[in-house]
């Protein structure tokens, strides 16, 4: 079995500014559509670091990133625009 020549495409470790943007933007349109507490939950994280997030106090991490598009039910990749 042979190695392919090319390292598979994967999620950068870390985001670019453009990627955190459309993350947040993301975020905030699901957590307007419920309550912080239930949109937090769904994630998986605090409100607190939900919160941080969309205040653009801190940049959102690669798994925040997969949650998110987990709920809001998205590929990741067209979250971060990225091409698949």
């Amino acid at each position: 079995m042979s190695l392919p020549d090319t390292d598979p495409p994967s999620v950068p470790a870390i985001l670019t500014d453009e990627q955190n943007a459309r993350v947040r933007a993301r975020l905030e349109r699901f957590a307007r559509g419920t309550s912080v507490r239930l949109a937090a939950r769904a994630l998986g994280y605090s409100r607190r670091y939900m919160q941080a997030v969309i205040a653009g106090e801190i940049r959102a991490s690669v798994h925040f990133a997969a949650q998110v598009a987990r709920v809001a039910r998205i590929d990741l990749d067209a979250l971060i625009g990225r091409p698949s």
